[in-house]
C-alpha cells in the first residue's frame, strides 16, 4: 500500500465501455477488474462522486480519494461494469444521454464506425457525403480511418437533426440498415437504467439530452439540453439527479452557469488532472482511462502533484 501524501488531490476516473470489443472506448472486463484491484492496493478511498465533490468543496477530502465514472449509458455498464464494481464494493456514477430513453438506440458514433467497418463499401466516399471538397478514397484501412475521422468531425457541433440526416444518407450509401437495438452495443433501456440505479453504490447522472458540444450552441439550447436531461432522469428514477458530465468534456462559462441554474451540484469534464479544493464543483477534472494504461503509475503521478488552481482548456479539438 502506498503511504505518500496525496497533497489534497483526488482523482476522478472516466471510463466509457467495459467490453472486449477492442475499440478505442473499450476497457476489457478483465482489465477493469485489474484497475479496481490497483485502487485497493494503492490505498485509495473510492467515494461516490457527490460525496467527493462535497468533501473537496469543504477542503476535507480523505487522502487518496478516487471517484469512478462511466459515460454514455452503454448496456455493458449494467452487464459488465456494475458486477465488477460490486465485487469490490466500490460506488460509481453512470452518465446517461436521455434521448436514448425514446427507444433502444445505437449511438451515432457507433453507427459511423459500423458504416466504415463494412466490408463492401464503394471505392470512395462521395464529396457531398464526406463534407469534403473531393471524394475520399476508401481502398486501404488507413484511408478508411482518415475518411471516418473526416466524416465524424463535424458531428460534434451538429444538431440532432443534422446528425440524423447525415446518418440516414450514409446508411443508404453503404447499404446497411439502421440498428434495431437488439445488439449488445447500445444504450440501456429505461428499465435497465432503473435496475442499475437501484443497485447499492450505483448512481445515474446526466450527460445531456442529445450529447451536443455545448460551447458550439446558443444559450437556450444549452439550457434545454441540461434541464431536460435532468428532468427526464428524475422522472424515470423518482429521485433527485445532481451530477452532470459535459459531453466531450467541453464547456464554456455559459454552460457552467446553465448547469448551475439547472440544479446540478457537481459536474465533471476531462483534462487529465487531479481534482482538489481549488476545483470548481461544476468543473471537476477527470482522467480518461483507456485499454493498456498503467493506472498505478498514473495514480501515483496525480496524487504527487502539488495543489494548484486548475487552468482548463475550454476548446475542443
Amino acid at each position: 500500500m502506498r503511504t505518500e501524501p496525496s497533497h489534497g488531490n483526488a482523482v476522478i476516473l472516466m471510463y466509457h465501455r467495459i467490453a472486449d470489443d477492442g475499440t478505442e472506448l473499450c476497457v476489457s472486463p478483465a482489465e477493469f477488474r485489474a484497475h479496481l484491484a490497483v485502487l485497493r492496493e494503492e490505498g485509495c478511498q473510492v467515494l461516490p462522486l457527490q460525496e467527493l465533490a462535497q468533501a473537496l468543496a469543504r477542503g476535507d477530502a480523505p487522502p487518496r480519494s478516487v471517484a469512478i465514472t462511466l459515460d454514455d449509458g452503454y448496456l455493458d455498464a449494467l452487464t459488465d461494469a456494475a458486477p465488477i464494481l460490486r465485487e469490490f464494493e466500490y460506488p460509481a456514477t453512470f452518465f446517461v444521454i436521455t434521448a436514448t430513453l425514446d427507444g433502444p438506440a445505437e449511438f451515432w458514433w457507433e453507427t459511423l464506425q459500423r458504416v466504415f467497418d463494412h466490408q463492401s463499401l464503394p471505392a470512395e466516399l462521395d464529396a457531398d457525403l464526406a463534407g469534403a471538397p473531393a471524394p475520399l478514397p476508401l481502398a486501404t484501412p488507413e484511408q478508411r480511418r482518415a475518411a471516418f475521422d473526416a466524416v465524424r468531425r463535424p458531428f460534434y457541433a451538429w444538431t440532432p437533426e443534422q446528425r440524423r440526416e447525415r446518418i440516414a444518407a450514409l446508411l443508404g450509401w453503404s447499404g446497411l440498415a439502421a440498428a434495431d437495438g437488439a445488439g449488445p452495443v447500445r444504450a440501456m433501456t429505461p428499465e435497465e437504467l432503473r435496475h442499475l440505479d437501484a443497485m447499492p453504490g450505483m448512481e445515474l447522472g446526466a450527460h445531456t439530452e442529445n450529447h451536443l458540444l455545448l460551447p458550439a450552441h446558443a444559450l437556450p439550447i444549452k439550457e434545454r439540453e441540461l434541464l431536460l436531461c435532468r428532468q427526464r432522469l428524475e422522472a424515470l428514477l423518482g429521485r433527485e439527479v445532481r451530477s452532470l458530465s459535459y459531453p466531450y468534456g467541453a464547456f464554456d462559462e455559459e454552460s457552467v452557469r446553465a448547469a448551475q441554474r439547472a440544479g446540478f451540484a457537481a459536474a465533471v469534464t476531462t483534462g487529465n488532472q487531479p481534482a482538489s479544493a481549488h476545483s470548481h464543483p461544476l468543473v471537476l477534472p477527470r482522467c480518461a482511462v483507456q485499454a493498456g494504461d498503467d493506472l498505478r503509475a498514473r495514480l501515483r503521478e496525480l496524487f504527487a502533484q502539488a495543489p494548484q488552481a486548475h487552468h482548463y482548456d475550454r476548446s475542443f479539438a
